[in-house]
């Protein structure tokens, strides 16, 4: 069956870059339940300074989507991510030699 893989960016905070790869070098172990409850396959987040993109591989993106927007235990972990993020608008996904360093990949254990 084939997969749907797709990218976004988001944008960190000034200042916040190391503290955020501090907090998200493991995430929570009922988080990584949830996403791969939704069909999340794989997930790395790149950072570039302040620019974040985040490699997806889902079986079904909109019910990847759907499911977790429902989802209290993404929901928690969404307003915990929140303050790290900023609001202005983050580019479009980098190309792979833009993207940066490899700061967090789902297949990495939980907390």
């Amino acid at each position: 069956m084939p997969h749907d893989s797709f990218e976004f960016s988001t944008r960190l905070r000034p200042g916040l870059a190391q503290a955020y790869e501090e907090f998200h070098r493991a995430i929570p172990a009922d988080v990584a339940g949830a996403l791969s409850a939704a069909g999340v396959v794989e997930w790395r987040i790149y950072r570039n300074r302040t620019t974040l993109t985040h490699e997806v591989v889902a079986e079904d993106r909109d019910r990847m989507t759907a499911l977790l927007d429902a989802d209290p235990v993404n929901e928690r972990w969404q307003r915990q991510v929140a303050p790290y993020l900023s609001t202005e608008a983050a580019p479009a996904a980098a190309l792979p030699d833009d993207r940066g360093v490899l700061i967090w990949d789902f297949s990495r254990p939980t907390r």
